[in-house]
């Protein structure tokens, strides 16, 4: 081995934790969705061992500034009319200093269970937030850094 690859070896660092400040969310067929937080699910393997297993997952909880948009609103009260309502492929997404894509949750067979808007608070001057939460059917990660394209 040369001493070339040894340096290089040296100068590898170990990976930086990632800050929960930098990400994105991106609902299939919504227009630039943004979100102020994002609350992950429980994903809990259940079932007896030896035996077929499935995930049994918590919901998805998002929460933005309230504006005059109605998409979010408008996908839940299609869900809460409806029996068919479309699920939706959720992505969340982490971005590191440089704001380049470093890991991907994505969440199939999204639906709206329940939607809430924030108190409104007359001496107050903060935020209005929307709230979404979704039930899912499956997750799957990728570890970055990722491609360009997502």
């Amino acid at each position: 081995m040369s001493s070339s690859s040894d340096e290089q070896r040296r100068r590898v660092e170990p990976p930086q934790p990632l800050l929960n400040a930098r990400f994105r969310i991106e609902i299939e067929g919504l227009p630039g969705t943004g979100a102020t937080e994002v609350i992950f699910p429980e994903a809990r393997i259940v079932g007896p061992r030896g035996r077929t297993r499935r995930v049994q997952y918590g919901s998805l909880t998002i929460r933005r500034g309230m504006t005059t948009a109605s998409d979010w609103y408008q996908w839940w009260d299609r869900a809460r009319r409806s029996t068919t309502a479309a699920h939706k492929e959720v992505s969340v997404i982490v971005m590191d200093s440089v704001r380049a894509d470093v890991t991907r949750w994505t969440f199939a067979n999204a639906r709206p269970s329940a939607y809430l808007v924030s108190p409104l608070n007359a001496l107050g001057s903060e935020t209005l937030i929307e709230t979404l939460e979704l039930s899912v059917g499956g997750l799957t990660i990728v570890f970055g850094p990722l491609p360009a394209d997502g």
